[in-house]
Order: C-alpha cells, then structure tokens, then sequence
C-alpha cells in the first residue's frame, strides 16, 4: 500500500492544543481548512486511509469548483478528545459511533450526522472455556466486562430488554466492570464471568482458544450456547424477535461522519466534497472486496488477517455498497434513545428530524456528483438491514420509534 504521509494524520489529544479555535468565516478565497477526528483502529479507518491514499477528498473539491480544500486527519484512541475537540469547535468533523451521536443530539450544541462510516459489529457475549454461562438467563448475578456506557454497553442492555423486558442489567443482579485497556476484552480476566466484547478481538481470542461466543449482536447463537433453541452456534434465539430493530440487530450499530453546524452552514461545498468522497472510497472498497479493505485499513487495526475478514465482512457500508443516511438509520437513534440505563434523556423525532435534515441538501448535491448511487430504490430494501428514504428526503422522514 502507499505510504500516506505522516503529517497527514496527526495524533489527535496532542494535536488539539495546536488547532485554532473555529470561527465561521464570510468567505473564503483560500482553500476550505476541514479538521476531521477519526477513529483509525475502526471500520472508518480503511475509508479514510483510502481517501488520503487517492486525494478523492481534493479531487472532490476540484470537481464542485472549489479553490481547494486542507484537510488534516487526526488521530483519536481516545473517543473522548474527539468529543471535546469537535465541542470547541476545534473539529470540524468526526466519526462516532451511535452512543455518542446520541448525547450530542440531547445536548444544547448537536452535531449533523451526514454519512455512515462504519457499522454491522456482532457484539459477541463472551465466556471462559467450560463457563457455566450457556444462555441470557445464566447471567443473572454475574460479573460482565465491557466498556461502560458505550455501544458495548447498549448491546447488553438491549438483549436483555428483548429477552426480559428488563431496562438494566441491574434488575437482574448483573455487575458491569470497566476495562482499563481494550485487550482485556481478548482473554478471561479474574472475577470476570463474561464478556460484552467486539470485533476483531472477539474472533483472535475464539481463535486462540481464551473465550468461546454465547450469542451475538445478530440474535445468532455461539459454540457454548445451550437454551430452549438447542446447543450450538447458527440458531436464531426467540427473543431476537421481540427486539425492534430485527432482523439486523439488538442494536443496529453505525458509525457516523458528524459535522459542526456552524461549519456546514458557512461551508455547504466543502461538505458536500467530503461526502462525495466518502461514496467513492466506499464504492471502491466494497467493489475490491474484503482483501482490498484489509489492505487499506489493517496497519491500524488489531488480529490477524483472517479475524480482521470476518470482522470486514459484516460491515455495512460494504453490504450495502453506500453509504448515505436514511430513515431507518436516523429512526435507529431515536429508538436506542429511551434505553434508560446508558441515557439521561431521550431524542425528540421532531427534534431529531430537523437536524439530520440540515444535512439533505449535501447529501443531494453529492448523490447528484456520483451519479445517483444507488438507484432510489435500494434504499427501500429491508431484508437485512434498517434503511428507508434518503436523508435528501427528510421532511417526509417519520421518526418516531
């Protein structure tokens, strides 16, 4: 692969303190300066490593007439300096996952998602060889690892909601414990029982033999599953059903580009460069298959080749072979929303609806550049995942759960 300047991907949580603070400018006869925090060891990472790698960022830009656009990667281990750098206003963009994109639509100051970046991660609940944990209901009383409050989280919580009908594992005398470190979801940890893990950590500890999936994001069983359905991995657990969100998931997991509001407005061009961009390392990647995503992404991303496959292949932007946001997606935020346990407060759909429709225009403009990818059509196909109308067609949008 080409080796992609250093200097274009800055460490992120030292990189801030150099970054000026953002102020909306009248015009701009320079080239468009776009400061983008991104998630390198994510999905995310093959997009943006591929937009670096071809300059489809600046070739965008050039095509809608622009004088020229900077952009500067920053690099964030830690999602929270992303967070607070796109606060300040010393971000313009980032990518999040639907936890964070969720407080920031409650919050007095809510980001625009604008595309889906990533998403489709199994979630897999996860045991120690020969643990007596066979089933959802063997975890009552036992000690859970996960990352609290984040999408792990969520994914627990909405499981045991679907099969239940309790709002936190609490009700059940579940105790979460925090990891200090992401490896740690990779091997059985002392006074830990399970595991709420995520790829491709999850398939490099099955792997190696450290832990062995109970059940999944999907509603699909593991190896040590044992309940009502039978033993084994394959089968659809019955409580999936009651889940709203199926058949795609507990929690149908994205990764957003979010974008300032401020910049947006003063910007419309240099954000439509970037989402026409986006669609085409999209497009390239998911037509080069799951070698060509590797080959993009892998220098940041943990496992093996193959744990890393099995991860890329169920990512959605590569299902779907685009990336723009629909009803659905945006209907999945509302949705998680009213999970008690992780959030304060719940979205508004008509709330909601306003904000992601300050994002169509773009989001029109771009398709228009790309040629109307994919026919309008395929954003009505429900079979494996929750799509619907474009975000170009939001005031028709319906949000509510």
């Amino acid at each position: 692969m080409q080796q992609i300047d250093r200097r274009s991907f800055l460490a992120g949580a030292g990189a801030l303190a150099g970054l000026p603070m953002f102020g909306v400018s009248p015009a701009f006869a320079q080239a468009v300066k776009m400061s983008l925090g991104v998630g390198l060891a994510q999905e995310s990472g093959a997009l943006i490593m591929k937009m670096r790698q071809d300059n489809l960022l600046e070739q965008a830009a050039k095509e809608l007439g622009l004088a020229g656009v900077e952009p500067e990667f920053l690099s964030f281990p830690v999602l929270l300096r992303m967070l607070q750098g796109i606060a300040a206003g010393q971000l313009q963009f980032g990518t999040l996952g639907s936890t964070p994109t969720i407080r920031s639509l409650t919050g007095p100051d809510p980001v625009v998602p604008l595309a889906i970046v990533g998403g489709g991660n199994l979630f897999p609940l996860q045991v120690p060889p020969k643990s007596p944990i066979r089933n959802l209901d063997d975890l009552k009383g036992k000690t859970v690892l996960t990352i609290v409050g984040s999408d792990l989280h969520l994914v627990l919580v909405r499981m045991l909601k679907a099969h239940a009908n309790i709002d936190d594992p609490k009700e059940w005398g579940i105790n979460l414990r925090n990891i200090n470190a992401l490896t740690e979801l990779g091997r059985a940890q002392s006074g830990v029982d399970a595991c709420l893990s995520l790829a491709p950590t999850s398939a490099m500890a099955e792997r190696e033999g450290a832990l062995v999936t109970v059940l999944r994001n999907d509603g699909k069983t593991g190896p040590a599953y044992k309940g009502p359905e039978g033993s084994g991995a394959g089968k659809t657990i019955a409580s999936f059903a009651k889940t709203p969100f199926a058949p795609e998931a507990y929690y149908p997991h994205r990764i957003w580009i979010v974008a300032r509001r401020d910049f947006l407005a003063a910007n419309p061009k240099a954000v439509t460069a970037l989402l026409v961009a986006n669609h085409r390392a999209v497009a390239v990647l998911a037509k080069g298959g799951t070698s060509e995503i590797i080959k993009a992404g892998s220098v940041n991303w943990a496992g093996s080749a193959q744990s890393q496959g099995d991860w890329i292949d169920n990512v959605l932007w590569k299902r779907r072979g685009w990336s723009w946001v629909t009803e659905g997606d945006a209907r999945t935020l509302v949705g998680l929303s009213t999970t008690k346990a992780i959030f304060q407060s719940a979205l508004d759909p008509e709330a909601a609806k306003k904000i992601f429709a300050l994002g169509a225009d773009v989001s029109r403009a771009a398709y228009e550049v790309v040629g109307r990818v994919p026919e309008r059509k395929v954003f009505d196909d429900m079979k494996s995942d929750v799509r619907g109308r474009p975000v170009w067609e939001a005031a028709s949008w319906n949000l509510k759960a």
